[in-house]
């Protein structure tokens, strides 16, 4: 029921979903750096503007169709579905220039990564050597309490390296994810015309009856072959007309008015022909 409906609200959400995680783990570390320094002004950075503003506004469109579906309001012919079809043909435009900038921009969100990881890691060693330093510089006479605040400080320096590991697991894991959503992506854009394809198909009301088509109201079965001229009556015995009026011509002499002095037949006179009547 849902996807007839409204067969396009299943495609909207899956897109709402991936360009939220590309403006999340791609486009903000992309603009994090062009405001670091790292990726020069230029047209590059301005690419990565423009792009990021679009995903942003096609997203809250996304959103505001969302919330006119939940509300159980018309939107086949609210300007929303528009707009929508608008900023998805700028994206597929764009479809061309990422693929040609994905090795730039996995090396760079790689680059990122691993110094966010690095920063994390010196912090928490810092945090252990913190930790360290205070246990040598205690006193020996030293009371039960501070004993207590030392094993403390050893189980904090104990989960900063259990969580360093977690962030090690977790980057690797982001990794393959990214590898894993450009290789969909790269697969998606050149599946492109077999999908479009296919929400044609979906989009078509099972319920309704299929169209007759040209071919099928061309096959009319084992049929005698027929003349041209045959499928219309009145062409038919308008030419049928005009072929009795040449044999007339040839049955019977037409009169002549001489309208200039006579000079002669034309084509000369045979004189072997006769066409008198016969006297009985």
């Amino acid at each position: 029921l849902l996807k007839q409906e409204s067969p396009e609200l299943l495609q909207l959400m899956e897109d709402f979903e991936v360009k939220l995680m590309e403006i999340k783990d791609e486009l903000h570390p992309l603009l994090q750096m062009v405001r670091d320094g790292t990726i020069p002004q230029g047209k590059g950075s301005r690419y990565l503007q423009t792009k990021y503003h679009l995903y942003l506004n096609y997203c809250a469109n996304i959103s505001f169709y969302l919330v006119l579906k939940s509300k159980r309001m018309p939107v086949h012919s609210h300007p929303v579905i528009e707009r929508l079809v608008a900023y998805r043909n700028i994206i597929n435009d764009l479809a061309v220039v990422d693929q040609r900038l994905s090795p730039q921009v996995r090396m760079l969100l790689r680059n990122y990564y691993d110094k966010k990881e690095e920063k994390l890691r010196k912090e928490n060693k810092f945090s252990v050597f913190l930790t360290m330093g205070s246990k040598k510089d205690k006193p020996k006479h030293a009371s039960a309490a501070v004993n207590g605040q030392a094993a403390a400080a050893a189980a904090a320096a104990a989960e900063s390296s259990d969580e360093s590991e977690l962030d090690e697991e977790a980057a690797l894991k982001y990794y393959r994810r990214m590898e894993e959503k450009l290789a969909l992506k790269r697969k998606r854009y050149g599946d492109e015309d077999v999908l479009e394809e296919a929400a044609v198909s979906e989009a078509e009301d099972p319920s309704k009856k299929r169209g007759v088509t040209y071919q099928m109201i061309k096959n009319k079965g084992l049929t005698p072959k027929r003349r041209k001229i045959d499928r219309n009556p009145r062409v038919k015995h308008r030419e049928k007309f005009r072929r009795a009026k040449i044999r007339r011509k040839g049955q019977v002499r037409e009169v002549r008015r001489e309208l200039h002095r006579y000079a002669g037949e034309l084509s000369g006179i045979r004189a072997g022909v006769k066409k008198s009547r016969k006297l009985k």
